[in-house]
């Protein structure tokens, strides 16, 4: 096959193992227990036991959405000439795949958390007298963009997430999110990668992985600047009509040097841990399309369709049931608190969760294709 070819393969085979990796992120409770009904499960286990669900749930999802920036990046510049009326185009198409998705994806978790306060479901679900509703306008476009510090339409108990983590109600959207923003400064990335060519992105990401984290900058900037790092990353390759899985390849001893790191950031914690994780970040990108590539080329592996266009409803579906599943299925089958079965537990909710997602996509593309349309901005 071309090289063209190859590159489209390899992104599209990505698309479905990568969301797997944030949807195993999602059900990470290693560090945090899984808990239900008051209790905690899963603490106090052995070290193995958090090493090998850190190293699914922390360490690999370094390499989703890091690479999902770098695609959207380079076919952002990489098909037309880049002009003020491609810019308004491509700003455009993004009303429909991005926009649109964002606002009915994050407005179903509204619903599904907002029925859970009738009498009938209140009763079911504990915790939620916990909650404090915040009706207000500032509260609703908040839950859009970040609910989980307090000022969102529901006010929980404590803040659900770090300074530098803003998250919409459909936590893993934020991408989404983040996406539409760099889409729209992206007049100034290609300004900058045009005049500094290289240096541009990696100064973005210095800024990012170094100066931010040393001068304790938090809030929404640090997700921008790092969005926009991998953005401009493969855009950098759009703008200079590079094949994007080529220009990796070149880069054929990353993987030796990625693996020990990716161990010895799923066994060692503090700072060094920190520094091993984002440092492997762009590591695992490379490795991920280089070893994507040679499979793809060997023909050991082939691009399903179905996995490769699902990837997105997953993608935003699975938030939406993952935690509830999990607790439902816990209780009814009455699981306990030993270590292989919680490890067991940890791999069989996001499989079930991805699979439940995948038929709900299915489904919906065989009797309500608008619908699925709409939900997936068309993909």
């Amino acid at each position: 096959m071309t090289n063209d070819e190859l590159m489209s393969k390899t992104i599209s085979y990505l698309r479905f193992p990568l969301t797997v990796t944030v949807v195993m992120a999602h059900f990470n409770f290693a560090n945090t227990g899984f808990g239900i009904h008051g209790v905690m499960y899963g603490l106090d286990k052995p070290d193995w036991y958090r090493w090998i669900i850190n190293f699914f749930g922390t360490t690999l999802v370094g390499l989703g959405v890091p690479l999902f920036f770098i695609i959207a990046g380079y076919f952002f510049f990489g098909r037309k000439p880049w002009n003020m009326e491609a810019y308004k185009s491509k700003l455009q198409t993004r009303l429909h795949t991005l926009l649109i998705p964002y606002l009915i994806w994050n407005t179903l978790a509204i619903l599904l958390i907002a029925i859970r306060f009738l009498p009938i479901f209140k009763s079911l679900v504990p915790g939620m007298e916990k909650i404090e509703l915040n009706l207000t306008l500032s509260g609703l476009i908040n839950t859009y963009f970040d609910n989980f510090h307090q000022n969102g339409l529901f006010i929980y108990p404590e803040a659900l997430s770090s300074k530098t983590t803003i998250m919409p109600i459909d936590a893993p959207l934020w991408f989404v999110r983040d996406l539409m923003a760099v889409a729209i400064i992206s007049p100034l990335l290609y300004w900058l990668i045009k005049k500094l060519r290289g240096w541009a992105v990696v100064g973005l990401g210095l800024i990012s992985y170094v100066i931010f984290p040393l001068v304790g900058v938090t809030g929404y900037l640090p997700m921008l600047t790092d969005a926009a790092f991998f953005f401009s990353w493969g855009a950098y390759y759009g703008i200079n009509k590079l094949n994007l899985v080529t220009e990796m390849r070149k880069l054929k001893y990353v993987p030796y040097i990625y693996v020990p790191v990716a161990i010895l950031d799923t066994i060692t914690t503090g700072p060094i841990g920190s520094a091993l994780h984002y440092g492997g970040i762009p590591l695992g990108a490379i490795t991920a399309i280089i070893a994507a590539s040679y499979l793809l080329e060997s023909g050991k592996v082939k691009v399903n369709e179905t996995l490769s266009n699902g990837s997105f409803f997953i993608f935003s579906m699975h938030m939406l049931i993952m935690w509830e599943l999990g607790k439902v299925i816990f209780t009814v089958l009455h699981l306990n608190d030993n270590t292989f079965v919680l490890l067991a537990f940890y791999f069989a909710i996001p499989a079930i969760t991805i699979l439940i997602c995948l038929a709900t996509y299915i489904l919906l593309g065989k009797y309500l294709p608008g619908v699925r349309k709409l939900l997936t901005g068309g993909r």
